[in-house]
């Protein structure tokens, strides 16, 4: 597996009392290592050929495999930071870290997803890593398909199974659940299903809300919806306090998103929940940058409706989201955005008549997304498997690494130093003179994954990220934007 060599290696082989650093063919050096090591005198060497000045090792014919310097992963170094930043580097709230999962742990599960060989994956905010699993899943109906043809009976089998472990991971009920090719199509649907014609019908949303949301009621505005935005202040974060400004007793819906797609932030979204009951408005929770890394209970947190796709920490594809919506409220929600599997028998094929269906499939449209609904389950499957506080735990403290490694490289970041107020997005501003696309490819160049939007290049790790990884793309970043 390919290793990336940061400063934190130099200091760690110092720290022994060592002056080299053995690396494997293939592995990286950045040019921070370089130059911490240069100051050290510490040098990388393959057996006894030193890497080259692009941090290239350059192998002899029988390369020894020494066991690589390790930096701890429970308590990673960071790099040194310049001088002038010394006095005022902002100073990061970590979260306790338990280490509830172990490298040992994280190394068996790093073996399921093979890209992590050879890149550093850090774009999970907007695409997971591809895992053995899911493809198996995939695979599972390409032969179902080739082999049986049309098999609606296994098709509907599974997209009830991806149900049933979406509801787990949300502490749901499988029939509180309805799946659609995205959560455009979901919110539409439960957008449509509301009355506006009574004195309730202001809909509360947010300038954090992923684009398409805002997008759906704002074309509800048609049917009498009159929506009205909570900006985000100049940190990019919102007051819990707007939220009692902006609620009140003619809002009809409060739609929010828990994590913000753009720099982290995270909000508490059972509070908002409260303050929204307490007033008379309904609460529809958009949970994708998260669900996955964040505990979530829609009973407990007093959610009415949640929706999410997969294909970010729930390692899923494309084409498939999920929704939920408390049972106490599905016979109040009449869908004009419908279709025959939002009908109490799909199979019946009447046609003079809406028989909805008295259970969150209510929401169902058209033929559900069968293949993807089988990398859905299998994506499911992982995160129930390793079990979602174990995965907090660990990208907390990811989390807390990234914001400490952008302040030792001066480096600017419009995501919250306190660990308790964001996901695990890290949102890294590129500035003018690299734009975020831009940086998104030349970081594909130096095998890094990172994930662009606006004037940010996000760094997102999951629970199989290792802490050098998030070093190695700092220095790559840095690297960037320094021109080098």
């Amino acid at each position: 597996m390919k290793k990336f060599y940061t400063a934190a290696d130099v200091n760690f082989c110092t720290s022994k009392g060592e002056t080299v650093i053995h690396i494997n063919p293939g592995d990286v050096v950045t040019s921070v290592a370089r130059e911490e090591a240069e100051k050290k005198g510490v040098r990388f060497a393959v057996g006894e050929a030193e890497a080259d000045s692009a941090g290239i090792p350059q192998p002899k014919a029988v390369p020894p495999t020494p066991a690589p310097a390790v930096v701890p992963s429970y308590q990673p170094a960071a790099p040194p930071a310049p001088a002038a930043l010394r006095t005022t580097r902002p100073q990061v709230k970590a979260l306790p870290y338990r280490g509830l999962l172990s490298e040992a742990e994280i190394d068996r599960w790093r073996e399921d997803f093979p890209i992590l060989k050879s890149v550093a994956h850090l774009g999970n905010c907007s695409q997971s890593a591809q895992s053995k699993q899911v493809l198996a899943g995939i695979q599972r109906y390409l032969d179902n398909w080739g082999s049986v043809g049309m098999d609606w009976d296994s098709w509907m089998e599974e997209i009830e199974l991806a149900k049933a472990e979406f509801a787990r991971l949300i502490g749901a009920e499988p029939d509180e659940i309805a799946i659609a090719s995205s959560v455009s199509d979901l919110v539409s649907s439960v957008a449509n299903s509301l009355d506006y014609t009574g004195k309730r019908k202001k809909v509360v949303v947010t300038d954090m809300e992923f684009p398409t949301v805002d997008y759906i009621w704002l074309a509800n505005q048609r049917h009498g919806a009159k929506v009205d935005f909570v900006s985000v202040n100049e940190h990019h974060e919102i007051d819990i306090s707007e939220y009692e400004r902006y609620i009140d007793e003619d809002t009809l819906l409060t739609s929010i998103t828990q994590v913000y797609y753009l720099n982290g932030f995270k909000q508490d979204v059972k509070a908002i929940a409260d303050i929204a009951h307490r007033k008379g408005s309904l609460v529809l929770v958009d949970a994708y940058q998260c669900l996955g890394t964040e505990p979530m209970d829609v009973k407990a947190m007093n959610i009415d409706i949640l929706v999410s796709g997969c294909l970010k920490y729930l390692f899923g594809i494309p084409g498939v989201a999920f929704m939920y919506v408390n049972r106490n409220l599905i016979q109040e929600l009449k869908p004009s955005v419908t279709g025959w599997f939002g009908q109490t028998n799909p199979f019946l094929f009447q046609t003079r008549y809406l028989d909805w269906a008295n259970k969150t499939s209510r929401f169902d449209t058209g033929t559900p997304p069968v293949l993807t609904a089988y990398a859905a389950r299998a994506g499911l499957e992982i995160i129930n498997q390793v079990t979602v506080p174990k995965i907090k735990d660990r990208i907390d403290m990811l989390s807390a690494h990234a914001l400490n490694g952008v302040a030792a490289r001066g480096l600017k970041t419009i995501s919250p130093f306190d660990v308790s107020k964001k996901g695990g997005t890290t949102a890294i501003v590129c500035g003018d003179k690299v734009d975020s696309h831009t940086m998104e490819q030349l970081l594909r160049d130096r095998n890094v994954i990172g994930s662009g939007r606006g004037e940010v290049i996000r760094i997102a790790p999951h629970f199989y990220t290792k802490p050098e990884e998030i070093d190695y793309a700092l220095d790559c970043i840095k690297d960037i934007l320094e021109g080098r």
